[in-house]
């Protein structure tokens, strides 16, 4: 099977926004290593996030990798309960998502 990623940019109105979100962010993901556990057990192999030196507005490129797309659809039953759980959605982010099966993996 094909490995699927997921690659979302984030942009954030100023540095607050940001900060505001990246806080949420690794507070929910980072301090339960039972969550990390989870993802990595239902094949996530690959999870980074990249900040922009921009100072406004704030750009974030989040890449997750999988091993195949079971493996995404099984790990949005985190990502989902996420959203619920937190004021996010009641941000200014502006998103934009490509997922899809890598079709070239090289260096």
């Amino acid at each position: 099977m094909q490995k699927f990623t997921s690659i979302i940019t984030l942009t954030f109105p100023s540095y607050p926004a940001f900060d505001e979100w990246f806080t949420l962010t690794k507070n929910y993901f980072l301090k339960d290593k039972k969550i990390l556990q989870f993802l990595k057990e239902n094949g996530m192999t690959k999870w980074t996030m990249t900040k922009t030196d921009d100072i406004e507005p704030v750009k974030t490129v989040i890449v997750m990798e999988y091993e195949n797309k079971k493996a995404f659809d099984n790990c949005q039953k985190i990502f989902s309960k996420f959203i619920p759980n937190t004021n996010v959605r009641d941000m200014l982010i502006k998103s934009n998502l490509v997922r899809g099966n890598v079709i070239f993996d090289q260096i």
